[in-house]
């Protein structure tokens, strides 16, 4: 009993401290997106585009894929 005493009054707790707090999210985004000085515009396409390792997720991935069409494949060649 005691602890959900506890709980009960922590929970009040943060919720009044919060509601006095101010917004942390408003700071971070203060004038974000508002227009300043500096645009930063993507280059036009000047050439091809970088070439994309295959990392361990994405091959994994893949054969994963490739093992589940092979059992579908050999469940239907029954």
């Amino acid at each position: 009993m005691k602890k959900a005493y506890a709980l009960a009054l922590l929970t009040a707790a943060m919720t009044a401290w919060s509601q006095e707090s101010q917004n942390p999210f408003e700071q971070t985004f203060n004038g974000m997106f508002e227009p300043g000085d500096e645009w930063h515009f993507l280059p036009e396409n000047d050439g091809p585009p970088p070439p994309v390792p295959l990392d361990g997720g994405l091959t994994a991935l893949l054969l994963a894929g490739g093992a589940a069409g092979y059992r579908q494949y050999k469940k239907r060649n029954r």
